[in-house]
């Protein structure tokens, strides 16, 4: 048995006899060993909230969700930081990771909802102030420059943060923008808060303000965008994404509605999506290791009908939407277009990058198991999960197959196995393995839906339809609301 495997289990041993300060000792021992895992310190955290150590509970999750994020594990690092936000409400720098990590995953929507809930968070307070807020809010305007809410919601930061010429500058941004092709209400809107501002600033910094919005401003191009070609991406200040109407009657001192809400729990976005949360399946330690419905790279996963997602799936995960720019000289005229070996060559490059980068994840999740038991059912499952997430199907199965030999972890270890071969496009083997797991689940009574599901996938894609159709309604008849099976249904309904 490894080291770190014996000091697992002896703290565990700890907690089972109600020793938790032992326990917290063998966990720091632990660490020392695999200092990386992010699971250690997730339920390190969860061990000091015994303990009502709310501060040590909060550093431990900290680490836990930088160390889920850095292989990508997103899904996971989101839980982490809900749970730091259920024990410190309002915590700035957690609300702006969860923005930070939703804008990784491209889920611009949902990145809104939480850098909007931190900037309302900074405004409510008149102690927020400081180099780091203002360097936060930068980069929120760095990860969605697109969001008009967040940009119209930034100029209330920067004067909450009294500076007043940032501000300003924000809403002549929006005032450049909007001249071009915006709401009229909206642009009145922007120029009436303005216009009060203007009157405290200095004259050197009213002009430098008026040639923002005549497209004459400086580099951070809040003017640009109101001359800029249609082929061009919009400026900080100029903004191209959905807008919403400005309130009715609005006076000049009231804050935009625009953009998401500010919430403090999860929203829905433009797309119908919600932000992943504590979701079916947790990990002894509570977080959430069953919403694979993306792999690391923030592909969709694989299905097996060519377009539903896996099982447990929350939201769906978008594609970059932004287009290339042409290429442009100094002086900011459109240059010769890309050669194809040109584009070809970038291609390459982009490709080596990603394949650079999921090696190295893959690399991070070996190291952080390396230790991991061969009768360590539990990790191993966890592990299986992990290689869901990151799309190494084959990996998943070699760990899911081990943890099945556990009685409590068979069925479920099965229906990921079945899962797998799906993605894999071999709906054959994802049916012995599933018929296995419903056998399985008939005689111990477990839950048998998922199952059921996945089988009606399979035997659609070997285009068994009656077979499919009998799963199928196997489901349906104890949840209709169960994933797309409502639409599955329909579907079957029109075939003969």
């Amino acid at each position: 048995m490894s080291k770190a495997s014996q000091l697992r289990q002896k703290a565990q041993a700890y907690l089972q006899k109600g020793k938790v300060d032992k326990a917290i000792e063998e966990y720091k021992k632990l660490l020392t060993v695999e200092s990386r895992n992010p699971n250690l310190y997730n339920e390190l955290g969860d061990i000091y909230l015994r303990t009502n150590d709310r501060v040590q509970a909060v550093s431990a999750f900290e680490k836990a969700s930088l160390n889920y994020e850095k292989v990508a594990l997103y899904n996971n690092a989101v839980a982490v930081c809900k749970k730091i936000l259920r024990l410190v409400p309002n915590r700035l720098d957690t609300i702006f990771k969860l923005g930070e990590i939703k804008a990784k995953q491209k889920l611009a929507g949902e990145a809104e909802v939480y850098f909007l809930q931190y900037f309302e968070a900074v405004i409510s307070d008149p102690e927020r102030r400081g180099d780091g807020v203002q360097k936060q809010v930068e980069d929120i305007l760095a990860m969605v420059p697109d969001s008009e809410g967040v940009c119209s919601k930034a100029s209330d930061v920067f004067l909450h943060l009294g500076m007043k010429l940032k501000a300003a500058e924000m809403l002549a941004g929006l005032i450049a923008r909007n001249s071009m092709d915006g709401d009229p209400q909206r642009l009145n809107y922007y120029r009436s808060r303005l216009d009060i501002l203007k009157q405290q600033l200095k004259r050197d910094e009213f002009d430098k303000v008026e040639k923002i919005i005549t497209g004459g401003g400086p580099e951070d191009g809040h003017g640009a965008a109101a001359k800029a070609a249609p082929d061009q991406a919009p400026a900080r200040g100029g903004i191209a994404g959905t807008q919403a109407d400005a309130p009715e009657g609005a006076e000049p001192d009231e804050s935009p509605a625009y953009g998401p809400a500010p919430a403090t729990g999860p929203a829905i976005d433009a797309m119908g999506s919600q932000p992943a949360a504590e979701t079916v399946g947790v990990d002894s330690a509570g977080i959430s290791l069953t919403d694979y419905a993306s792999d690391l790279s923030g592909r969709p996963a694989a299905a097996a009908d060519g377009g539903t997602r896996a099982p447990g799936a929350g939201g769906e995960t978008r594609p970059d939407s932004s287009a290339e720019e042409p290429r442009k000289d100094e002086g900011g005229a459109p240059g010769r277009a890309a050669t194809p070996s040109e584009d070809l060559s970038d291609l390459l490059e982009e490709e080596d990058a990603q394949i650079e980068s999921e090696s190295s994840i893959r690399n991070f999740a070996d190291e952080i198991t390396s230790d991991v038991e061969q009768d360590d059912f539990r990790s191993h499952y966890d592990l299986g999960m992990a290689y869901i997430e990151m799309g190494l199907y084959s990996d998943a199965v070699k760990e899911l197959q081990i943890s099945a030999r556990s009685e409590q972890l068979q069925l479920q270890s099965l229906e990921m196995v079945g899962h797998c071969f799906l993605a894999m496009s071999n709906p054959r083997l994802a049916v012995k393995q599933l018929e296995r797991g419903l056998e399985i689940s008939q005689t111990s009574g477990g839950d048998s839906m998922g199952i059921h599901y996945n089988l009606g996938l399979a035997y659609e894609a070997l285009e068994d339809l009656d077979k499919a159709r009998e799963h199928y309604e196997e489901v349906y008849i104890v949840d209709v609301t169960f994933r797309d099976i409502s639409d599955k249904m329909k579907k079957f309904s029109t075939v003969s």
